[in-house]
């Protein structure tokens, strides 16, 4: 997958610009970024919710605004950031809604779909919930149940917008392992925006960091993690270090209230800036 010269505008506000970013096969890859940077308008437009204002979303070399939609729903699946489920629904059903991309007009529902909505519970602990109304959820197994829908789709890609949203620690790290096992069973080239730099470092191949629309790096999670991206990006002091579980970089942050710190993060330094200003 790959954005060539890509721009993104809601109206009259450019969101991305000039993004030339190619995503490898096969492989997971990280984006992150502060708040508003366009990280999830960057997943939109790589899902054809959102038309480029400029450049194109290319899949092996063909623009994804020329496929057809169908076409494009068999290859590329995608897992909002705040997906909304129709009324009364039961957690099967909405599994079983993966599957419709698979189906032509008049074909009929199979043994295969039975199978690939059973593993795609089964995968993310859902099984037992099937028969339950998605309403009476709680947020944790809601979005477990969105990422089971999203398995159930089968695609080449995945992008998923924050998938571990609304998720604790452990269910966290069950979501994430979850996703790192589809990537080694299936060969799935997962896209995924994370708030999490450690998460991010941990669990993906490759990290793309943006700034205020534009590409500030791309790369494996050992040449982005660093303490100059972070600084630039997020305005955050921070240190570097070896994670001890991965080997992984690790991102601690500093803060004012460290014992014996001798610094101001950055962020505090433009608010005193600003209020000197004013």
């Amino acid at each position: 997958m790959q954005a060539a010269g890509l721009g993104a505008a809601y109206g009259e506000r450019t969101v991305l610009e000039g993004l030339d970013l190619e995503i490898p096969k096969g492989k997971i890859t990280a984006i992150v970024g502060a708040n508003a940077c366009g990280k999830s308008t960057l997943l939109r437009t790589f899902s054809r919710l959102l038309a480029p204002a400029r450049g194109q979303v290319l899949l092996d070399g063909a623009d994804i605004h020329r496929m057809p939609p169908k076409v494009l729903a068999q290859r590329l699946g995608l897992l909002p950031q705040q997906p909304v489920a129709p009324d009364g629904i039961t957690v099967a059903d909405l599994v079983g809604r993966g599957r419709h991309p698979h189906h032509g007009l008049f074909s009929r529902w199979t043994p295969a779909d039975d199978a690939a909505v059973a593993q795609a519970l089964a995968a993310t602990g859902t099984t037992d919930l099937a028969a339950r109304d998605i309403d009476a959820l709680s947020g944790g197994q809601r979005q477990r149940v969105w990422i089971a829908m999203a398995l159930a789709q089968q695609t080449e890609v995945l992008l998923l917008d924050e998938p571990t949203t609304f998720l604790d620690i452990a269910h966290q790290i069950e979501v994430l392992d979850l996703l790192v096992d589809l990537n080694r069973a299936r060969g799935t080239t997962i896209v995924m925006v994370l708030h999490d730099l450690n998460l991010a470092a941990r669990y993906a191949d490759r990290i793309v960091a943006l700034a205020d629309g534009r590409l500030h790096s791309a790369g494996t999670p050992a040449e982005v993690l660093t303490v100059d991206m972070v600084r630039a990006v997020f305005r955050l002091d921070c240190r570097i270090m070896a994670d001890p579980a991965s080997g992984r970089p690790m991102m601690l942050p500093h803060s004012r209230h460290d014992p014996g710190a001798q610094h101001t993060s950055l962020a505090r330094a433009d608010r005193a800036t600003l209020k000197d200003r004013t």
